[in-house]
C-alpha cells in the first residue's frame, strides 16, 4: 500500500513539473474578445483634408450618413463579422448608426470652379449633372472591433433587383456564421431569374471617404458583385463543399490602404479582381450590379467610412 506521505510527494513533484506553485493560476479563457482602445493616444481627428480631391468628377451618392434614414426596401446597409470579437456596428444590424466626426470634414470650404457635381440618378447621362456636390460632412459610420481573428468583418449594401421569375433555385445559403460573440442570422435564399434594376455601366468606379484612428488595422477590400457572383443571383453556389469551391460566389474587389487622414478613395471597376477560389467570370458586369461593400480583415479596428457612391469623369 502506498503511504499518505508518498502520495503527497508525488503530487508535489507533479506540480513542479507543470510549473509548480510559482506559475500562478491558469489564465481565464477569453472567448469573445472585447473592444479595447487601439492606441494609448487619443484620436486627433481627420487631419488636413484635400477637399478638392473630387474636382472634375460627377458623383452619384448612395449615402452621406448625415442622417440615420432607413433606405428603401431591397437597398439596405448591413454589417457583419466573424464573431471572434465584439464589433460596432453589431453583426446583422441592418442600418448602421452614424457618429459625429471630430471637427467634421471640409466644413466651410469654398468650392472651386471645377468642383464635383452630384447626379440625382445613376441613369443620368454623363455630363448632365450640374447640382453642386456638398463638400462638408459632420457624420460618418464608425467601425470599432476587438481583435478579429477569423474573416474580419464587412459593411455592405444590396441594390434593388427585379422580381424573380418564380422558378426554384437549386442553390441554398450556408448556415449562419457562428462564433464566441454571437450566432448570426442565416442568409436569405438565392432567387432564380433576378436582375439588377439600375444600369451602372456609365460609371467609372466606387467612391468612399475613409480614415483609421492611430493604432488601427489599415486596409480594406472594396468589393462589388453582379448577378453571376452575388449570393442572391442563383448562378454561383453560396454554400460550396470545402473540398471544391469552384462554383462558389467569388466576388470582385481590390484592396486599399488607409491612413489617419480622411481621404477620398476612387476605386475603378477595372481594377477589381476575383479571389480565384470560386466561379470564374470574364468581367464584372456593371449593367447588373447586385451589391457592393467594404471588407476589413483580421485585426483590431477603429475605422471611419463616409460618403459612399459611384464616380465618373465629367466630359
Amino acid at each position: 500500500m502506498i503511504g499518505k506521505r508518498s502520495v503527497m510527494l508525488a503530487l508535489a513533484l507533479a506540480a513542479v513539473a507543470c510549473g509548480g506553485e510559482n506559475a500562478g493560476s491558469r489564465p481565464e479563457r477569453v472567448d469573445c474578445r472585447p473592444i479595447n482602445p487601439v492606441s494609448d493616444s487619443p484620436d486627433p481627428g481627420g487631419g488636413p483634408v484635400d477637399c478638392t480631391a473630387l474636382d472634375g468628377y460627377e458623383i452619384f451618392v448612395w449615402d452621406t450618413f448625415e442622417v440615420e434614414a432607413i433606405p428603401a426596401p431591397g437597398t439596405a446597409w448591413y454589417a457583419n463579422s466573424d464573431r471572434t470579437a465584439m464589433q460596432e456596428p453589431v453583426p446583422d444590424q441592418q442600418v448602421p448608426a452614424s457618429y459625429i466626426l471630430n471637427g467634421g470634414r471640409c466644413i466651410g470650404v469654398q468650392a472651386t470652379a471645377d468642383a464635383p457635381t452630384r447626379c440625382s440618378s445613376p441613369t443620368s447621362p454623363r455630363g448632365s449633372c450640374t447640382e453642386p456636390l456638398p463638400l462638408a460632412s459632420r457624420r460618418a459610420v464608425h467601425v470599432r472591433s476587438g481583435l478579429l481573428t477569423g474573416n474580419g468583418g464587412q459593411l455592405g449594401r444590396d441594390l434593388a433587383k427585379t422580381t424573380p421569375s418564380g422558378e426554384a433555385c437549386p442553390f441554398h445559403p450556408g448556415p449562419p456564421e457562428v462564433g464566441p460573440c454571437s450566432v448570426g442570422m442565416g442568409p436569405s435564399e438565392p432567387q432564380k431569374g433576378t436582375h439588377a434594376v439600375a444600369d451602372f455601366s456609365d460609371w467609372d468606379g466606387m467612391l468612399l471617404w475613409a480614415r483609421v484612428a492611430p493604432g488601427s488595422a489599415a486596409y480594406l477590400r472594396v468589393r462589388a458583385a453582379d448577378g453571376t457572383v452575388d449570393d442572391k443571383g442563383c448562378v454561383c453556389n453560396p454554400y460550396t463543399d470545402q473540398n471544391d469551391s469552384s462554383s462558389g460566389c467569388d466576388k470582385w474587389g481590390t484592396y486599399i490602404t488607409i491612413d489617419t487622414t480622411f481621404r477620398a478613395y476612387l476605386v475603378p471597376f477595372k481594377s477589381m479582381q476575383q479571389g480565384g477560389w470560386g466561379l470564374k467570370s470574364d468581367r464584372l458586369d456593371t449593367r447588373d450590379l447586385f451589391s457592393f461593400g467594404f471588407e476589413w480583415g483580421r485585426g483590431a479596428w477603429d475605422l471611419w467610412i463616409d460618403d459612399v457612391g459611384f464616380y465618373r469623369r465629367r466630359p
